[in-house]
């Protein structure tokens, strides 16, 4: 289930975010102790027994993560919706039961997930794997290899006509190669291309990838030869898509405070400015920073994309005023933004003491 799915759900729901490391030799036992804890804590916060049951289920036959890692449940009374592994975990525990679903966890850890393709190429072929916006990954190896590629010793006619041979087969493989990298980003819609592998061959395959379109990128670590190290790359690769994540960012950071310093530019700051443009559906991109908006509180409608700070004026408000709910606005805000078709980036740095600001369609 996406996250929109999520969001056009009617609660309640039981969310918890929680360590889920495994990086010590007591560390099921550990596990075990934190899921009693937070069962008790959801029971304390009104979870049915079905969620519960759901919850403890999960805890129970989920495969654990691997070294440090975090965890994100989301769940109803029907079934848990959402049950990721995150890179780390929380820096304090959530354990909620809320009329709405608080999305700002995983909404930041897919924000992070940047669609790319990492390619580990040599003169014979490639090692291709794609990664989607949602973090879907497919993997395939390219091999093209109808003649030798090792060149001759020797300086004879013959061996220079082959050696030539094998340039011209090398530089066709390498085209081939471009082609297929090329078209796995267009199919996932890449940011970035990572090339690793031996150097010449890497390097050839860049010059031969189109220029628009994705960023392409070499790495040094990672090859296609038998031993070796697939954390190298890994981690290379990780660092390569986290610069371009908080790129992107900061990207959306320059834009937002370019439009507030304009007389009419197209962007609010501040809770109440955002509840009202989101209650109008004119947000385009809503930006939270959780820990400077905290435990701030909005009305909710019926309509869950009808919030308001102050209900005496709801400018834009549908239905029945009277039929609303104060709610959490750290769950209220996402959840709004998400029904009328707005992204939703969770950031630090925003100009607005609540930590809530957006980027509208128009004033």
């Amino acid at each position: 289930m996406t996250i929109n799915e999520i969001a056009e759900r009617r609660g309640p729901f039981a969310v918890v975010y929680m360590d889920a490391s495994h990086d010590t030799e007591d560390a099921a036992q550990q596990l075990e102790l934190r899921r009693r804890s937070i069962h008790a804590r959801l029971h304390e916060a009104g979870a049915s027994e079905q969620m519960l049951a759901l919850f403890d289920r999960a805890i129970a036959e989920g495969p654990p993560g691997r070294g440090r890692a975090g965890r994100v449940l989301i769940i109803d009374d029907t079934a848990v919706h959402v049950d990721e592994l995150l890179p780390e975990p929380p820096g304090q525990e959530v354990v909620r039961v809320s009329p709405l679903p608080y999305l700002l966890p995983i909404l930041r850890h897919h924000e992070a997930v940047i669609p790319h393709v990492v390619a580990v190429v040599d003169r014979t072929g490639c090692d291709l794997k794609a990664v989607d916006e949602h973090g879907e990954i497919t993997e395939r190896v390219i091999d093209e290899d109808p003649y030798p590629v090792h060149k001759p010793r020797g300086g004879a006619w013959s061996h220079r006509s082959i050696q030539q041979r094998v340039e011209d087969t090398t530089r066709h493989t390498i085209d081939e190669l471009a082609g297929e990298v090329a078209a796995e980003a267009d199919h996932v819609h890449a940011e970035v291309i990572v090339v690793a592998g031996e150097v010449a061959a890497r390097s050839a395959l860049h010059r031969s990838l189109p220029e628009h379109g994705a960023d392409v990128v070499e790495v040094e670590a990672g090859a296609r030869a038998p031993g070796s190290d697939p954390g190298e790359l890994a981690d290379a690769v990780h660092d390569v898509v986290a610069a371009r994540s908080r790129h992107d960012r900061a990207a959306v950071l320059d834009t937002l405070t370019a439009e507030i310093a304009r007389p009419d530019g197209l962007a609010v700051a501040g809770l109440s400015a955002t509840a009202e443009a989101l209650r109008t559906a004119r947000v385009d991109r809503l930006l939270i920073d959780p820990d400077r908006l905290g435990d701030r509180t909005v009305l909710v409608g019926d309509d869950r994309a009808q919030v308001s700070v102050d209900l005496d004026a709801p400018v834009g408000w549908t239905g029945d005023t009277a039929d609303h709910r104060t709610c959490r606005a750290d769950e209220a805000l996402p959840v709004a933004a998400l029904l009328t078709g707005a992204e939703v980036t969770v950031t630090s740095g925003l100009p607005s003491e609540d930590g809530v600001a957006a980027l509208v369609r128009y004033r």
